[in-house]
C-alpha cells in the first residue's frame, strides 16, 4: 500500500505543479478524497497554527495596504533607486529584499521593478541584471522575514525542539543575506553591455524602448499612511521582542499565539487611528492574495501530513539515518519541492514537521531553511514573469536567456549559485549558535 499511497501523494504534487496558485491546494483537496474515502486513510493534523498565523499577518498587511502604508514604502524605496543610479545593480536586491523581509510577502518587490528596469537602462545597465537579482532576493528574503509564513512554520516546528527566537534568527537571516549577496553578483555578470546587444539596438532602431521614465504621482504621502507602517513596524518589533527575550521576561506563550494577538491588535489599531473603512479590507490585494496562500497551505500539507503520517516509522527507518550520514540532502528535498509547489510557505509547512519527526536535527533544518527558496526556477512564478514583462529592451528575449529550454533564463544562476552558498554557511552559522 505504500506505493499507492506515494504515488498519491507524488501525482497530487504534479498536478497542483501544473495548476499553479489556488490550484495547489485544489489538488490537495482532490488527493484528500481519494486517500480518505478511496484508501481509508484517517485523516492526518491539519496545520491549524501555520494557518492562524498566516491569517493574522494578511489581515495586518490588509489594513496597512488600504491606509495606504504599502505604497509609502514603495515610494521610498522608488525615490532610494533614482536617487543613486549607478549603484542599480546593488541597490535594486537590496531595496526588494529589505521591502520583503519587513512585509513577509515578496509580492511587494512587484511594485519596484518597473522602477529598476528604467533606471537600468536609463543608466545604460542590462536590466535583466538588477531585475533578476531582485526577484532572487525577494524570494529568499522570504527566510530571512521573522512574519513570513514559512518562517512562522519553521518556527513553530524548532521551538517544540528547543531553538530559541534569537537563535533561529541568528542563523537563517545571515544566510539569506550573503545568499542574496553571492545571487546579486553573478547575476551582475549575466549578459553583454547593454549597448552592445544586437536585439536592444534593433528595438531602438524600431522605436520600441521607452527612454522617458513613467510620470510618477507625486502625490505627498498622508499622515494615515505614515502612521500605517510605523504601527505595523512596531508589531513587528514587538514580536521579535517577545520571542527575543522570552527568557528574561518570564513568560510561556508560544510563537503561534504571540504573532496572532499582535497582529490582530494592530489591525485594529491601524483600522481606527488611520480611519480605514472596515468594509474595504476585505477588497485589499494582499487579502486576496492571503486567502490563496490559505486554501495551498490546507489542501497539499494536509494531504502530506495523511499519507505520510502512517508511514513515518518506515520513512524514518530509511531516510532517518541517511539524513543523519548527508544533512545536506534535506536542502537539496527543500529546494526540489519548493521549486514545484511554488510556495515557500506550503514547502516549509509540508516538510519541516516530517524533518522533525525523522529526529533531523534543528541546526540542519534552519542551515537547510533558505533552499525553501527555489521559487524562480523556472520563469513562469508571477514575479519572475513581471520583471520580463516590464522590460521594453530586449534583455530577456536572447535565446540564451528567453527560458526556451526552461532553465536557460537569467534568474537560474543567480538563485542556483545563490542558495548553494548559502547552505553551507548556515551550517557554519548552525555549528556556532545552535
Amino acid at each position: 500500500m505504500i506505493i499507492i499511497h506515494a504515488c498519491l501523494l507524488l501525482g497530487a504534487i504534479i498536478l497542483a505543479a501544473r495548476l499553479g496558485g489556488i490550484g495547489v491546494g485544489l489538488a490537495g483537496g482532490l488527493g484528500m478524497g481519494i486517500a480518505v474515502f478511496g484508501l481509508g486513510l484517517p485523516p492526518g493534523d491539519i496545520p491549524v497554527s501555520v494557518i492562524l498565523i498566516i491569517m493574522s499577518v494578511i489581515l495586518a498587511l490588509s489594513v496597512m495596504q488600504q491606509a495606504g502604508g504599502m505604497s509609502y514604502m514603495v515610494n521610498v524605496a522608488e525615490r532610494m533607486l533614482r536617487n543613486h543610479p549607478r549603484h542599480i545593480n546593488i541597490l535594486a536586491p537590496a531595496t526588494t529584499f529589505i521591502l520583503t523581509t519587513l512585509a513577509g510577502t515578496g509580492y511587494t518587490a512587484m511594485s519596484v521593478l518597473n522602477v529598476i528596469q528604467q533606471v537600468a537602462k536609463e543608466n545604460g545597465v542590462r536590466p535583466s541584471q538588477p531585475l533578476s537579482s531582485a526577484v532572487v532576493a525577494s524570494q529568499i528574503a522570504i527566510t530571512a522575514s521573522p512574519i513570513s509564513a514559512a518562517t512562522a512554520a519553521m518556527y513553530v516546528v524548532v521551538e517544540q525542539m528547543g531553538v530559541g527566537f534569537g537563535t533561529a534568527l541568528s542563523v537563517i537571516m545571515p544566510a539569506a543575506l550573503f545568499g542574496v549577496i553571492v545571487a546579486s553578483f553573478i547575476a551582475s555578470r549575466q549578459g553583454c553591455e547593454l549597448k552592445d546587444d544586437p536585439i536592444y539596438q534593433e528595438r531602438v532602431e524600431k522605436g520600441l524602448v521607452n527612454f522617458t521614465p513613467e510620470q510618477q504621482k507625486q502625490q505627498a504621502p498622508t499622515l494615515e499612511a505614515k502612521r500605517s507602517v510605523w504601527l505595523f513596524l512596531a508589531g513587528v518589533v514587538f514580536i521579535v521582542a517577545l520571542l527575543l527575550f522570552k527568557p528574561m521576561l518570564g513568560h510561556d506563550l508560544g510563537s503561534r499565539d504571540i504573532i496572532v494577538i499582535v497582529m490582530l491588535l494592530v489591525s485594529f489599531l491601524t483600522a481606527m487611528v488611520c480611519k480605514v473603512p472596515l468594509t474595504s479590507i476585505k477588497k485589499a490585494p494582499i487579502f486576496a492574495d492571503g486567502a490563496e496562500s490559505l486554501v495551498v497551505i490546507l489542501g497539499i500539507v494536509w494531504l502530506s501530513a495523511t499519507i505520510i503520517g502512517i508511514h513515518i516509522p518506515s520513512i524514518e527507518a530509511v531516510a532517518g539515518s541517511v539524513l543523519e550520514q548527508y544533512p545536506a540532502l534535506l536542502a537539496v528535498v527543500f529546494f526540489g519541492t519548493s521549486a514545484l509547489l511554488f510556495s515557500q510557505g506550503a514547502t516549509s509547512a509540508l516538510l519541516i514537521p516530517i524533518a522533525a519527526s525523522l529526529n533531523v536535527e534543528p541546526s540542519t533544518i534552519l542551515a537547510s531553511f533558505v533552499a525553501v527558496s527555489a521559487l524562480y526556477m523556472t520563469n513562469i512564478y508571477p514575479t519572475t514573469a513581471f520583471a520580463i514583462a516590464t522590460d521594453d529592451t530586449g534583455s530577456f528575449l536572447s535565446r540564451r536567456w528567453n527560458g526556451s529550454y526552461i532553465v536557460n533564463h537569467p534568474f537560474f544562476l543567480p538563485g542556483m549559485l545563490g542558495i548553494a552558498a548559502a547552505v553551507p554557511f548556515g551550517f557554519v552559522l548552525a555549528n556556532l549558535f545552535v
